[in-house]
């Protein structure tokens, strides 16, 4: 998913805070309010009010997640881009994809990247071989494959103290994910792709490029299975290396492949597993497709999840303890991508990224401004359901429950920061998906983290 948050307020408004009782020590953990029964997903389960409500019928999903894509700008339909491109498009998706470089930027070792390499990756760009206009082409992701926002494979940080924010890191695709394929970069290793996320650059290994109608196909191919786990992988295969041990994340649909029942697949029987149908890259570049097998063990689905209170708490606990991971590097998520793939489990496409999921037009909102006072914030996020979004400035977290009162949240997050009991602003690393406490949450040493709340999102009709 494309990430646009800015790395000075993270520190602070990516933030946790403690309950409001000032009189709790802090543990061991450096994380107060909470005890070891809160990280089970049956403790949250059972103070949901009609847990098993389905909120949603998946007719009305289809609704919204059509009105998602039709009036969010931050989705794209890719079925709706031209038979051809024209020069200035791209330049925009250029320009979209990444600002130039003009900020000091560390390597993965925190030694300063000289501004001759810095130079030599926007040349990489190749903006001037830009023809006037081009035929639009098509490709799918065949592998969990990361968005750039320059054509390089060099990581970058803002600085050595923000090493778990890579500058270059633009989000992630796939296995599947349908791309335009707009514009490739001087060294020829590089793709400028327009995703239903945003434009950035993915490695040419990474994309076969078919025509449009097989692309869009693939999407809709029946049946289907659904995974539903955090992350599963298809079976190793020497045969097929392709499709050996090919990571398929949370919310991730892939068909099932028309063989024979019985007929083995890359020298192993299937009675035992799903067989799907993959898409990988031929020699040439162009797209094809190849069966593996996913165990029937595994965590999958038929189709998506039914949208309860229960399943978003299961699905949000899947993740408890993973690594945070700024534009799904470390092979993980962010804020973003934790809400977003929670939700895709069920079938629900959201915006991909923290503030276009606070704002999106397609969402129901509860705005707020400096207008609002502090007790009207407070009112709002005592009466929000479990699955809401609190939206803030670079960040966004899940109302997970109450327990004596005191609203709880489930969040991807960087740190925790509170006032210990004496006083002192405290602040833990956590650096995983997490349970903590909402109130107060403090943005700095001054405000409380609701007094930075921008929106409360409601996914479900009500």
């Amino acid at each position: 998913m494309f990430h646009g948050l800015v790395f000075p307020l993270l520190l602070c408004i990516a933030a946790t805070a403690a309950a409001q009782n000032n009189a709790l020590a802090v543990p061991a953990s450096g994380v107060i309010g909470f005890d070891q029964a809160m990280l089970a997903p049956d403790y949250w389960i059972a103070r949901a009010s009609s847990p098993d409500k389905v909120l949603m019928s998946r007719q009305q999903i289809d609704v919204l997640n059509a009105k998602t894509y039709a009036a969010d700008p931050a989705m794209h339909d890719l079925a709706k881009v031209g038979p051809a491109l024209s020069r200035e498009q791209v330049l925009l998706w250029l320009k979209e994809a990444a600002e130039p470089l003009t900020k000091p930027l560390v390597d993965a070792a925190g030694n300063a990247i000289p501004k001759a390499a810095m130079a030599a990756i926007e040349a990489n760009i190749g903006a001037g071989r830009i023809p006037a206009s081009a035929p639009t082409r098509y490709g799918l992701s065949v592998r969990r494959a990361q968005l750039r926002t320059y054509p390089t494979s060099l990581q970058a940080f803002p600085s050595k103290d923000l090493m778990d924010f890579e500058s270059f890191q633009g989000g992630t695709l796939f296995p599947g994910d349908p791309v335009v394929v707009a514009h490739a970069s001087v060294d020829g290793q590089w793709l400028l792709v327009l995703s239903e996320q945003a434009p950035a650059w993915v490695a040419r290994a990474d994309i076969a490029e078919g025509a449009a109608a097989e692309v869009f196909a693939y999407a809709g191919k029946q049946p289907f299975r659904v995974v539903t786990g955090d992350k599963v992988r298809t079976v190793f295969t020497p045969e097929a290396p392709e499709v050996s041990e090919l990571q398929l994340d949370m919310g991730v649909r892939v068909p099932l492949a028309r063989l024979p029942e019985g007929e083995p697949v890359n020298g192993q029987g299937p009675y035992v597993s799903w067989t799907v149908d993959l898409p990988v890259r031929r020699e040439d570049g162009s797209l094809g497709f190849k069966a593996a097998l996913l165990q029937k063990i595994k965590d999958t689905s038929p189709g998506y999840l039914l949208f309860t209170k229960a399943n978003i708490i299961r699905q949000g606990f899947k993740f408890l303890g993973e690594r945070y991971g700024w534009g799904h590097l470390y092979n993980a998520r962010d804020c973003s991508g934790f809400t977003s793939e929670v939700y895709r489990s069920m079938g629900i496409f959201l915006p991909p990224n923290s503030g276009a999921q606070g704002r999106s037009p397609a969402l129901q909102q509860r705005v707020f401004s400096a207008s609002d006072s502090h007790q009207a914030r407070v009112e709002a996020v005592m009466a929000a359901q479990v699955g809401d979004l609190i939206a803030v400035p670079g960040h966004v977290l899940m109302i997970l429950g109450q327990v004596n009162g005191e609203p709880y949240v489930i969040q991807d997050v960087p740190f925790a920061v509170f006032r210990d009991p004496a006083g002192k602003v405290r602040m833990t690393k956590l650096n995983q998906v997490s349970v903590t406490p909402l109130l107060p949450l403090l943005a700095d040493e001054q405000h409380l983290y609701v007094d930075a709340m921008t929106s409360l999102v409601h996914v479900a009709a009500r």
